[in-house]
């Protein structure tokens, strides 16, 4: 699928993010550039620290002491949220881009009702009576699968997988045009991280919003993403549609990562996995920083020069030294 030809809804440019710690720096984000667009589902994969949510956190300005933005662009609709003030950045959370967090129960405040979380979040934003929010509240529960009678539940006296329906009726309490799901379904048994999946689908065709899903499961990725981009030790490797790449992915991490879960559906195969561990951050290797973990990689070459992320036709870009020259657009 090919990505829309309409201007981007945000773009993310050369963004550089890093954690400040006694040993060093961690370079945990390093020049990634992609773009998302409207009514679009962007996936972003990769092995845990890899710095997936780090750009979730940056694109949203979450992050805090000892992580920093050293360099980049973050572009919505050609405002940079970089430079936004405190203002600014309060009038757009919510009511522009919003987030549905990991664990819903670590995001969900234990003392207040379900209703109640709802309702601060619209009147902080809306000039609305309590009624009125209150209402819209019971809607939004409603649309999301849960029984409006939660209305006035507390986040302990409902299940996991309520407890995240719940969150993503916070998020779209302002219909925003963004919606960041970092993980959303981690946590959840098998059966309801599917009907999560096809909640988040339904409302998307519903609601029209934009949605940056970020998982550590490609095949999950692959069944609701329209794109994909793959993360590597803080750089972006592999990115383009993603059924082009779960049936032909050209960066061997990609590969490796899609033989690193089992199929549902289908013949049995052995699984792969990845040998070796990610690269430490502060001192990451010379050259593609892959190449340790890599069966292809070529000596002399790979372990010194840095990949750049190049066009290889259609939409799809990857940062490999295994790319023969014929494949690459100019």
């Amino acid at each position: 699928m090919k990505a829309p030809a309409n201007d981007p809804l945000i773009q993310i440019q050369e963004l550089n993010v890093e954690y400040r710690t006694l040993r060093g720096a961690v370079r945990a984000v390093e020049n990634v550039s992609f773009d998302l667009y409207a009514n679009e589902v962007f996936g972003l994969a990769g092995e845990s620290g890899c710095g997936k949510t780090t750009v979730a956190n940056a694109i949203t300005r979450l992050l805090k002491p000892p992580a920093y933005i050293t360099g980049g662009r973050i572009l919505f609709r050609d405002i940079d949220i970089l430079q936004m003030s405190p203002e600014q950045l309060r009038n757009f959370r919510w009511d522009q881009l919003s987030i549905v967090f990991q664990s819903a129960m670590n995001a969900l405040n234990p003392v207040l009702t379900i209703g109640n979380q709802i309702i601060d979040a619209m009147q902080a934003h809306q000039s609305i009576s309590y009624e009125q929010a209150r209402g819209h509240a019971k809607q939004l529960l409603r649309t999301v699968g849960i029984d409006v009678q939660r209305v006035d539940s507390y986040p302990h006296q409902l299940s996991g997988g309520m407890r995240q329906r719940a969150v993503i009726a916070i998020a779209l309490a302002l219909n925003p045009e963004l919606i960041i799901m970092d993980e959303p379904t981690t946590a959840l048994d098998v059966v309801v991280q599917k009907q999560i999946l096809q909640e988040i689908k339904d409302l998307r065709d519903q609601f029209g919003f934009s949605i940056l899903f970020i998982t550590h499961d490609l095949s999950l990725l692959v069944e609701i993403s329209d794109r994909i981009g793959i993360m590597y030790a803080g750089k972006l490797v592999e990115a383009g549609p993603s059924l082009e790449i779960f049936a032909d992915p050209k960066h061997p991490y990609t590969d490796r990562l899609m033989n690193s879960f089992p199929t549902v559906h289908g013949p049995r195969r052995e699984l792969l996995g990845i040998p070796g561990a990610p690269p430490d951050l502060i001192d990451p290797p010379a050259g593609c920083r892959f190449h340790p973990r890599c069966e292809l990689a070529i000596d002399g070459e790979c372990d010194k020069l840095i990949p750049p992320l190049i066009r290889i036709g259609g939409e799809r870009d990857v940062a490999c030294h295994l790319i023969k020259e014929a494949e690459v657009v100019s």
